[in-house]
């Protein structure tokens, strides 16, 4: 065959390879249109319109909406309980993050032992993630309650205690009784993320350890952690993002009550309770910003990770 020829069949294929890709990738798009679609209403379009929001004086019973710039970011920063809400919304973030880490961390490497029963001990650990969060919270607001509650009931017969303690009525102690909920419902994915982690890691390493004479403490401090450095971070952010968002176990629990409020139940309040569409809107706008800067560094680190 001619080599004129040669190229032009083997042009032929290529330009029919591209026109064939061409049309993949926009037969691919179109099929992200719904998707798009229901991203932009859902997530872009509200986002947009509390930003926008946050800049008029905005009720439901007032048709004038006139603009005050950024007066109602002003107020809402004046409000006493403002600083408090970033305060409790660190703690509540940080705090439970590290709980929930730390205890995911040492369940998972129990879970990751061969022991009779580890099928039902994993279902169990489970069930505080797979509760709905209604019913978790009323159990534990049953538990913590300041006459019939079984917890006082306990250190009342253990002698720990005269009176009875109203957890969820004190400041500082609500707060602590509203994490320790957060993290008991929030250490099952921890786990689960590092158990996943754990299964990973090849057996071969474990064995040439054991063989060089390393005894448990080494075989975990340069063979395990090392190993899920890159899951364990992974695992810090998310679960400061995911516990940064949280609000249905503070507001089901004690309302914002007992200096309780984070960043995401004021809004609720300023919202939903008082009428103030424009001081939520400017506090979720504010809230916006702290989590951009979360997803910042999750961006980074998920780079670095991959690198």
């Amino acid at each position: 065959m001619p080599r004129n020829q040669v190229l032009r069949q083997g042009a032929t294929v290529v330009t029919r390879r591209v026109s064939l890709e061409a049309r993949d990738n926009r037969v691919g798009k179109l099929f992200l249109v719904p998707a798009i679609s229901v991203l932009v209403i859902i997530v872009a379009y509200p986002v947009i319109y509390s930003f926008i929001m946050s800049f008029f004086r905005w009720r439901p019973i007032d048709p004038n909406r006139p603009f005050v710039g950024l007066k109602n970011y002003i107020r809402v920063m004046s409000d006493e309980r403002f600083f408090l809400s970033i305060r409790n919304t660190f703690i509540y973030a940080l705090v439970g993050a590290f709980f929930k880490v730390m205890i995911g961390l040492g369940l998972a490497l129990m879970m990751n032992r061969n022991f009779k029963g580890r099928g039902i001990a994993r279902t169990l650990l489970m069930l505080p993630w797979v509760l709905p969060v209604t019913a978790s919270v009323t159990i534990w607001n049953w538990m913590f309650d300041g006459m019939y509650g079984i917890i006082n009931v306990m250190l009342m017969r253990m002698g720990l205690i005269d009176t009875y303690i109203n957890f969820l009525g004190q400041k500082g102690v609500a707060l602590a009784c509203v994490l320790i909920v957060g993290i008991w419902m929030g250490y099952p994915q921890m786990m689960m993320m590092q158990l996943a982690g754990l299964q990973s890691i090849p057996l071969e390493m474990y064995e040439a350890a054991k063989v060089e004479g390393a005894n448990s403490f080494q075989v975990f401090f340069r063979i395990t952690l090392p190993s899920l450095a890159g899951i364990l971070q992974m695992a810090i952010i998310l679960s400061i993002i995911w516990t940064f968002n949280s609000f249905n176990v503070i507001w089901l629990m004690t309302r914002g009550g007992s200096s309780t409020h984070t960043m995401n139940t004021l809004a609720y309040e300023f919202s939903f309770v008082n009428m103030r569409y424009d001081l939520g809107a400017a506090l979720s706008v504010t809230i916006l910003i702290f989590l951009a800067v979360f997803l910042f560094i999750h961006s980074k680190m998920t780079k670095k990770m991959g690198a």
